[in-house]
């Protein structure tokens, strides 16, 4: 066998890596700010190609920008969406990681990688090698031949395989010679290739299972059927277009150094370095495991000077496994247990709400590499064990407080436990809260991402159990020696993952926000999420009647209007109603939806308001729509019938601020400001005998402006006690405090709540009914009496930018690396805005955590019953025996307004009612 040369198709392989880690979690980014998730994953695949395959010649191609193929179809990838900005500075990175390995970069002017991979293919094979490609284009598969192989991705990076001749038949149906001729009838959709009109795949292959060329199609036209031939005669010249575009080109002036190409010359020195500076250290020990199997080969390898820090352990590449089905092997476990530190554990079930599903195993790991699964209530005759003898033999382990207890999304676990009688503590570590500490910009932070992202380990996902859509299976009916090793890998996986996460919290001064705040937050999540709320269903039965009648008076008045009866939740019916019936002016005539018509969005909606009685009534038919389906109607469906309440879902890991989300129900979003939002209120009640408490902060998120900007006049107003949005106006209007009118009053409101987000006066005019030169001169107005405010403001702009972060009063970060070097103005004044708002959104809601947290204790301590039911934004709402009303809110507002110490005094507001929208002052808590 020759030796092999291979290949590496860089922007392919970075894109391949990329999107990977994304769809199982999330990006990857360094203390620093920059992110890394498509150098990672290029890495982690390389680091993998060169342990296990060993190649002995490698060097990897990228793209340079415009090729030819732009002069002969000014078309050509038009179609194509543009690299994700946060990829794009990852490219240069990438470079300099090949050139940290001391690899050679291909790359020409005006042609693609695929050419130059072309050309070296060709080159190297001319000199007797083989020829290896990795890339994720299946354009390449043209190249393949007996002396060339194709690695092409498939959906798992995992899942890569290798290309020779017949391969290509089999998943083509045609020879690999024969691809060029097959994209120039179908031609390709990611690249824009236009292909001849109306030939389809299986039309193509049987063209050229007849005739194998392109000419050879043309040459015997006649001899095909009518429609064929007229379709190929039509599409001639696009034929021939598409397969110049199609061919990758094997001439390219571009020349491969072999010996710069060895891998025994790799300068594993500057790897390390590359991979410190970037953060990599789930990769350092790989490294160091390949450098002691390459051989040396040159004075080069003497470079490695410094002992590589290894700080985790090689990735084992699968985890082991003991199924616990017997009561001897429960023993054995248990003994292990007693002297376990830390134990992770995970449960299958059979529902995503803990409050419904019933325990289909569990499982647990004590350290790295090893883990248990205890089969509980699987389908069929497999040997299992009652739920009691394992409750009882694991509580003691469970429920021991020197026993630290890890996990992912542990509420879940702990929920579903806590149905089954078994309440785990202490949680100590949650890889899923940690991770969205270090990149809350992050997506769905599930375990399999993170393995992948931090220890290279591409886990088993869920659906490979129990498959997808009509024919998912509950994971009960598993065998459980399928769920074993799955479920055993989610234990152990995430003790795996703890050192690692816990360094880089330590690195970034995020661990006393984790242990403090975050992680005790987790059980009183879970007790708010059992407690649930009661629903006055029959109350919401009859309002819904009342909403759908009072849409159908409005649908009536806007046909009216109109002239004619149409469908008003069409976009495209309702723009034709607007636009072209009644003619109105659009705010914006350049701005139509991709069908072609002025968009009716609720922003343009908004803009119009004033301009026709119509567009009031759009507005309330769909606020009055969505209430109706999002709460009313849907309300009543997700009570708990075992507990007669609606018991909603608090996220954690929901928002990039810090804040907490919500869902099944969503609690966020009920309008509080709105007559019929305030009615959807009235529908949470009260059990019998008891009342609703709800305490929440005043103006909170200005009196951290005023802390962390420390701007006296604004300090001093908030000191006074004054009305902070009336002090404002009375400032900027120069008049008496007694003398702010009401319209004076809104307008210094817009602009205190606006700056926190960053607001601009074209943002103002928006909010107000000022012109825009009334803004400007309203902005100045504002920052001439308040400076400080604004120097908080340029200060967080430029400190984003410089070191791409921003923090909370409690260390709490949220990441701008487009700030550094931004796109396009678009991106940067959206990251410039959220920089501002970040620290003083996010210190809100840290304190109200802060708050959350003590709370429960300091209502015990007290003698008080209350429980915690719900989060939303400032405030907290409790349920407590009527008799203990007064002392319950004396309490909370106590714990509260001494959550956390600014320069100005921390204010609640408390009230009580039996429902949630009908709700009365306390007169006299003092």
């Amino acid at each position: 066998m020759p030796p092999t040369l291979y290949l590496i198709d860089g922007h392919a392989l970075a894109y391949r890596t990329y999107f990977a880690i994304l769809k199982g979690g999330q990006h990857l980014m360094t203390t620093k700010g920059e992110i890394t998730t498509g150098i990672y994953g290029f890495c982690s695949v390389l680091l993998r190609l060169l342990d296990q395959e060993q190649p002995e010649f490698l060097a990897v191609a990228f793209d340079t920008g415009r090729t030819f193929r732009n002069d002969l179809f000014a078309d050509y990838k038009a179609t194509r969406a543009k690299m994700p900005d946060e990829l794009r500075p990852q490219i240069d990175r990438l470079h300099e990681m090949v050139e940290a390995f001391g690899l050679p970069i291909l790359e020409k002017e005006g042609y693609e990688a695929d050419d130059v991979l072309g050309s070296v293919t060709q080159q190297a094979v001319a000199s007797g090698l083989g020829v290896k490609i990795i890339t994720g284009d299946r354009d390449l598969l043209q190249l393949v031949n007996d002396r060339v192989i194709v690695n092409l991705a498939g959906n798992k990076l995992s899942e890569a395989k290798d290309y020779g001749p017949q391969d290509v038949v089999a998943l083509l149906g045609i020879y690999p010679w024969q691809i060029v001729d097959y994209k120039a009838l179908v031609g390709d959709t990611s690249d824009n290739i236009p292909g001849v009109h109306g030939i389809g795949e299986k039309t193509a292959v049987e063209l050229l299972k007849q005739f194998p060329t392109l000419d050879d199609i043309y040459a015997n036209l006649d001899k095909l059927p009518p429609r064929i031939r007229t379709l190929l005669e039509k599409g001639r010249e696009a034929a021939y277009l598409s397969r110049d575009l199609a061919r990758i080109r094997t001439d390219v002036p571009v020349t491969l150094d072999l010996e710069r190409a060895r891998t025994q010359n790799l300068n594993f020195a500057a790897v390390e370095q590359f991979f410190q500076e970037l953060e990599f250290r789930s990769l350092i020990p790989r490294l160091k495991a390949l450098q002691q199997k390459t051989p040396p080969a040159s004075t080069q390898l003497s470079l490695f000077g410094l002992p590589l820090t290894q700080v985790g352990t090689p990735a084992a590449p699968e985890t082991r496994y003991h199924i616990v089905n017997s009561p001897s092997a429960l023993d054995a476990l248990c003994e292990r247990l007693e002297q376990a530190t830390d134990i992770a554990f995970d449960t299958e079930t059979t529902h995503l709400d803990p409050l419904r599903a019933e325990l289909v195993g569990i499982s647990l790991a004590i350290e790295p590499g090893e883990g248990y699964y205890i089969p509980l209530g699987h389908v069929g005759s497999e040997p299992q064990l009652p739920w009691e003898l394992v409750r009882e033999r694991l509580r003691p382990y469970l429920e021991h407080p020197r026993k630290p207890k890890v996990g992912h999304n542990m509420k879940y676990d702990l929920l579903v436990l806590a149905e089954h009688g078994l309440w785990v503590s202490p949680l100590s570590f949650d890889t899923m809260i940690a991770a969205w500490l270090l990149n809350p910009e992050g997506y769905n932070f599930n375990l399999k991402g993170l393995a992948e992202a931090y220890l290279g380990i591409q886990m088993t996902h869920i659906e490979e159990l129990i498959g997808k859509g009509k024919q998912q299976r509950s994971m009960a009916e598993v065998p459980v020696e399928m769920v074993a090793p799955y479920a055993a890998a989610d234990a152990e996986i995430c003790l795996r993952l703890k050192p690692l996460l816990e360094s880089r919290l330590k690195e970034v001064n995020g661990l006393r926000l984790f242990e403090d705040i975050e992680m005790p937050l987790v059980p009183i999540l879970a007790r708010m999420e059992q407690a649930g709320i009661a629903l006055d269903v029959p109350f919401l039965r009859q309002m819904s009647r009342e909403l759908q009648q009072r849409m159908a008076e409005i649908e009536s008045q806007i046909f009216d209007i109109v002239g004619y009866p149409f469908n008003l939740n069409s976009t495209q019916q309702l723009s034709r109603a607007l636009f072209e019936t009644l003619r109105l002016e659009p705010p914006d005539r350049r701005k139509r939806t991709s069908s072609g018509h002025y968009s009716t969005s609720a922003e343009v909606l908004e803009e119009m308001r004033s301009t026709h009685p119509i567009i009031e009534m759009i507005l309330e038919y769909r606020e009055l729509a969505k209430l109706k389906s999002t709460y009313v109607d849907a309300l009543p469906e997700q009570v708990n019938p075992k507990t007669g309440r609606v018991h909603t879902s608090f996220n954690q890991t929901g928002s990039v601020t810090g804040r907490l989300a919500s869902s099944d129900p969503n609690l966020q979003n009920i309008p509080a400001r709105t007559e019929t939002g305030r009615m959807v209120r009235r529908a949470f009640i009260a059990a019998p005998g008891k009342v609703l408490i709800s305490v929440d902060y005043s103006q909170i998120e200005l009196r951290i402006v005023a802390h962390i900007s420390g701007d006296e006049a604004m300090i001093n107003a908030f000191l006074a006690g004054q009305d902070i949005h009336a002090a404002t106006a009375a400032a900027i209007y120069g008049v008496p405090l007694d003398q702010v009118t009401k319209e004076q009053r809104r307008h210094a409101k817009a602009i205190n709540f606006g700056l926190i987000y960053g607001m601009s006066p074209y943002g103002l005019t928006r909010t107000t009914d000022l012109t825009l030169a009334e803004a400007e001169n309203f902005v100045q107005a504002y920052f001439k009496q308040f400076p400080r405010v604004k120097d908080y403001i340029e200060n967080t702009r430029a400190l984003a930018a410089r070191q791409g972060y921003v923090e909370t009063l409690l260390g709490r970060r949220r990441y701008f690396p487009n700030l550094k070097n931004p796109p396009n103005p678009a991106v940067r004044q959206r990251e410039e805005r959220e920089a501002i708002n970040a620290p003083i959104q996010g210190t809100a809601a840290d304190i109200m955590k802060i708050a959350m947290v003590r709370l429960p204790s300091a209502l015990e301590g007290a003698g008080l019953s209350a429980r915690l039911l719900l989060q939303v934004h400032d405030e907290l709402v409790l349920e407590c025996p009527t008799e203990e009303k007064e002392s319950t809110a004396r309490v909370v507002k106590n714990v509260m307004e001494n959550a956390y110490t600014l320069v100005v005094p921390l204010l609640t507001e408390a009230r009580w009612g039996i429902n949630w929208g009908e709700m009365v002052a306390f007169e006299n808590l003092s």
